[in-house]
């Protein structure tokens, strides 16, 4: 081939194969949790998960909008699947520590009993930014098999030490006004938002590492 746009064009053509779909929803899948869990997340719920993340990266859906429907996610876990993020785990604790960890690149467990020791990150950051995740509300709908994510505008985050409820408060920056809203959605506001100095630069490092086998950081 002598066209000299071969190689462009190639491109083109590798990113429309479904297998370009098909790793890059399974590697999120992982970061994501997409799995049948025995008594918490059935087959179903599973499968819906999976398929709403593969037809958002097959349709090519920005990361920012994909993360701000999943973090403000509500409904039932099987017409609203990506309310199984919020199915999977229900620990304010844990939810605030893996959001961190697959959205922004930061280790932020090690600030849950002390402040931690290499970073900047004190146990105000860790029980303030959990607070975020307090108010969500878990019910059963007619079937059985199927949660509903609801916002419960009600539920705060104890200090382990202080035993004070801590008002959510994004990393390194400014106190949100909450009230009146559902706090999963000011937080994915803020991810997502040019303030935000550590969402673009994790998924860039995820997508460089995925290529050349080690992250930049």
């Amino acid at each position: 081939d002598t066209d000299p746009e071969k190689r462009d064009k190639l491109v083109d053509v590798l990113l429309q194969r479904p297998e370009f779909t098909d790793v890059w929803a399974m590697k999120w899948a992982e970061a994501l949790r997409v799995a049948e869990i025995p008594n918490i997340l059935d087959r179903k719920g599973m499968h819906r998960y999976n398929d709403w993340l593969r037809q958002a990266i097959a349709a090519n859906t920005p990361m920012d909008q994909l993360v701000r429907e999943l973090l403000g996610a509500e409904g039932g876990n099987f017409t609203n699947p990506a309310t199984n993020y919020f199915v999977i785990e229900n620990d304010p604790l844990m939810m605030a520590e893996n959001v961190t960890q697959v959205f922004l690149g930061i280790q932020l467990s090690c600030a849950q009993c002390h402040n931690h020791p290499f970073e900047r990150w004190t146990m105000d950051d860790y029980y303030s930014f959990a607070a975020f995740f307090a108010q969500v509300g878990r019910k059963t709908s007619s079937d059985p098999r199927e949660t509903i994510i609801f916002n419960r505008g009600g539920g705060e985050v104890k200090h382990l030490n202080t035993q004070q409820n801590m008002a959510p408060k994004f990393l390194a920056a400014e106190q949100p006004d909450v009230k009146g809203k559902d706090r999963r959605v000011v937080l994915a506001e803020w991810i997502t938002s040019p303030e935000n100095p550590w969402f673009s630069k994790n998924l860039a490092n995820r997508v460089w590492a995925h290529f050349l086998g080690a992250g930049i950081v």
